[in-house]
């Protein structure tokens, strides 16, 4: 059984999951102890404490910070650790997980994502920094705006249910009050204008428990893949919908897929 040297530090979001991130803690505890490590253990639920939560461990010393909780968790832990040499590990504890699928780590088995933390493969992977009117933010699978990030907020008022389904649930309640927006977009110097529904723009390939929305997005070639939605009517979008999942949307004749 392998072992860590050093100091490692578990930033746990307790509510990601429907409280499935303190449920993850209690498990985890004793196996970390099994390979070893007696871990420090740092709770917050709030969002905009997490990165501060991260720096603090780097700076007292971390070897290994551990983010306990979802996607979202994972990029506050990582928006703190980012310039630093401090090792980011994931155990999975979110409602989609899909970052974590994508780096191969399990999500169902705490055991076995603690021994992949420990055994498994080491990666650097890219991050993406994003400035808005509130600030900035490190991102690490996607980000978009327009539709997708309506029903995310829609989706995060969704308790009862977990994974995709919240998800496809959230889009039926925002669709029929979505409105397309004019989209003003440069890369490179060249520019994009056109009506969209969304623009998403993808460091990894799925996002929203298993909607491939950049299929051939790699979190660690140094680009970005962005779909773009052009206006469609609704009964269109339902229809093409379902094309998400197997990545096949980007051949549709409303979506763009572009290269950064």
């Amino acid at each position: 059984m392998a072992r860590l040297a050093g100091k490692v530090v578990l930033i746990i979001n307790p509510t990601s999951g429907g409280g499935r991130g303190t449920r993850t803690l209690h498990q985890a505890l004793p196996i970390f102890r099994e390979f070893g490590v007696e871990p420090e253990v740092s709770v917050t639920a709030a969002g905009d404490e997490v990165p501060g939560e991260a720096r603090d461990a780097a700076a007292n010393g971390a070897h290994m910070v551990v983010a306990v909780g979802g996607d979202g968790h994972l990029a506050a832990v990582a928006e703190g650790l980012v310039g630093t040499d401090v090792r980011l590990a994931l155990l999975p504890a979110g409602s989609a997980n899909d970052y974590a699928r994508t780096i191969g780590m399990p999500t169902r088995n705490v055991r076995a994502a603690i021994a992949t933390i420990f055994e498994g493969r080491k990666m650097r992977v890219d991050a993406m920094r994003v400035t808005t009117s509130a600030g900035e933010r490190t991102f690490l699978n996607v980000v978009g705006t327009g539709f997708d990030a309506e029903v995310a907020a829609a989706a995060e008022r969704i308790t009862l249910m977990r994974g995709a389904g919240r998800y496809v649930l959230a889009i039926m309640r925002v669709l029929p009050r979505f409105q397309a927006a004019s989209l003003e977009l440069t890369i490179d110097g060249r520019r994009h204008d056109q009506r969209a529904m969304m623009i998403a723009i993808a460091n990894g390939p799925a996002y929203g428990g298993g909607m491939r929305v950049a299929p051939e997005a790699r979190l660690d070639s140094g680009e970005l893949e962005i779909c773009i939605v052009g206006e469609i009517s609704r009964l269109a979008f339902v229809r093409a919908f379902p094309r998400v999942f197997r990545g096949t949307h980007v051949t549709h004749p409303a979506v763009t897929m572009l290269r950064w």
